[in-house]
């Protein structure tokens, strides 16, 4: 299991091109264990997905266009409501995030 913090999210956007459909990391954030895999074709224009548990009980499954997308959706959250959301693009949450350092 990775550690879910600033070092690991650059470089795995570094590294995204590399990876096969079917690829997966597994990280924990904050009380969630999540994975991320690289979708199958027919999922496409969703291309990567996140999906996981928190200790209490709820359970999570989202498919995001790009990687950098399903990383800012979990630094955020999981909140869908754009006008809610602490971060608008990746680039704020990884200066602003105390949680991923």
């Amino acid at each position: 299991m990775f550690t879910f913090n600033k070092e690991y999210i650059i470089q795995t956007l570094k590294e995204e091109r590399l990876w096969k459909v079917g690829e997966a990391d597994s990280f924990s954030f904050g009380n969630w264990k999540l994975t991320l895999r690289k979708e199958e074709k027919e999922y496409n224009p969703y291309n990567y997905s996140v999906s996981g548990y928190n200790e209490n009980g709820a359970s999570i499954g989202r498919r995001y266009k790009t990687m950098e997308d399903a990383f800012l959706n979990i630094l955020n959250r999981f909140n869908e409501n754009i006008n809610m959301r602490s971060y608008s693009t990746l680039e704020i949450a990884l200066k602003m995030e105390s949680s991923i350092q």
